[in-house]
C-alpha cells in the first residue's frame, strides 16, 4: 500500500538528491559511495544501465554538468522505500541548450541511513523553470 510521505522525509531526499549533484560529491567516489545503495542501478535518459561500480569507476572524472531541478513529489512504497519523481533540465557546459527530463529514484533506508537504490531520467518536452 503506497503511504503519504511525510514533509520531513521529503525534504531529506530532496537534499540526498540534490547533494548528488554537488561537484565535491561527484568528485569523490567514497562519498558516492556512501548514498549509493549496493545494489543501485540507473537507467539513463538515453536508455543505458549503470550499476554501482560503474558509477563510481565514471562519475569522479565527468565534468560536472549544470542541473536544475524542481517540483519535486514523493510517496512510501514501504516502510523502508520512498519513491522521489520530479522535472530536470541540464545543459554539459553553459554553450550547450538545455536537456529536459523528468526523474524517478527509489531511496531505501537501512542501517547506514537513506541510500539510492535506483534512478530513471526519461527525456521530457521542454518545461517552464522556475528559479527559486
Amino acid at each position: 500500500m503506497i503511504r503519504k510521505i511525510t514533509q520531513e522525509l521529503l525534504d531529506e531526499l530532496i537534499a540526498l538528491e540534490r547533494l548528488l549533484l554537488e561537484p565535491h560529491v561527484r568528485e569523490s567516489k567514497e562519498r558516492l559511495s556512501m548514498l549509493l545503495d549496493d545494489d543501485f542501478y540507473e537507467i539513463s535518459a538515453n536508455g543505458l544501465l549503470f550499476d554501482k561500480r560503474h558509477v563510481l569507476s565514471r562519475l569522479p572524472s565527468e565534468k560536472v554538468p549544470q542541473f536544475y531541478n524542481q517540483d519535486f513529489r514523493g510517496q512510501m512504497l514501504s516502510d523502508t522505500l520512498a519513491q522521489l519523481t520530479y522535472q530536470a533540465a541540464y545543459r554539459r557546459n553553459a554553450y550547450s541548450n538545455l536537456q529536459f527530463s523528468l526523474r524517478m529514484s527509489l531511496w531505501r533506508q537501512n542501517v547506514s541511513g537513506w541510500q539510492l537504490l535506483f534512478h530513471q531520467g526519461t527525456p521530457s518536452p521542454e518545461f517552464v523553470l522556475k528559479y527559486d
